[in-house]
């Protein structure tokens, strides 16, 4: 009585041919590779561009002119890009050295800038549009053009 029992259902006595079963695979790779595709929300990956662009050009100075008006007080003209910034500043001084005998020199430091005119190449009046970098690099320009030459000696 060793007999076999048949089954009605072939894939439980696993006599599926080999090609059947790749049939089955590729059509079950078709429904899920479209399900996937239906389900896809494409308008969630689209780029969108910042709305604010941030300055990353850098700014350009140049000291054209520089004047002296007191012991702590000046004038001066900056070229800042294309404009013409008039500004008047104060100053301190002080005796300083880098640690090394022979290397005194004066300090100088800016205690009070003020953005007097700014025009454009043309000679248009513009509103004040500078900002605390452009305040700080004009502080730093105007203190190394009085250093390097040498207009200010501490007291």
């Amino acid at each position: 009585m060793n007999t076999k029992p048949h089954s009605i259902n072939p894939t439980l006595t696993h006599r599926v041919q080999p090609l059947s079963r790749l049939k089955i695979a590729i059509v079950t790779g078709l429904l899920t590779v479209g399900a996937i595709a239906l389900a896809y929300d494409q308008t969630a990956t689209q780029y969108t561009p910042p709305v604010t662009i941030p300055n990353i050009t850098p700014s350009t100075y140049n000291i054209d002119a520089l004047k002296l008006t007191s012991d702590t007080s000046g004038i001066a003209a900056i070229k800042l890009d294309s404009f013409l910034v008039k500004v008047s500043f104060d100053f301190d001084t002080r005796p300083d050295n880098d640690g090394v005998p022979g290397t005194e020199f004066t300090a100088v430091d800016i205690t009070n800038l003020a953005i007097d005119e700014i025009t454009d190449v043309n000679g248009k009046d513009w509103n004040d549009f500078t900002d605390h970098n452009d305040h700080r690099n004009i502080n730093q320009m105007i203190v190394s053009y009085i250093e390097r030459n040498k207009l200010v000696e501490a007291k």
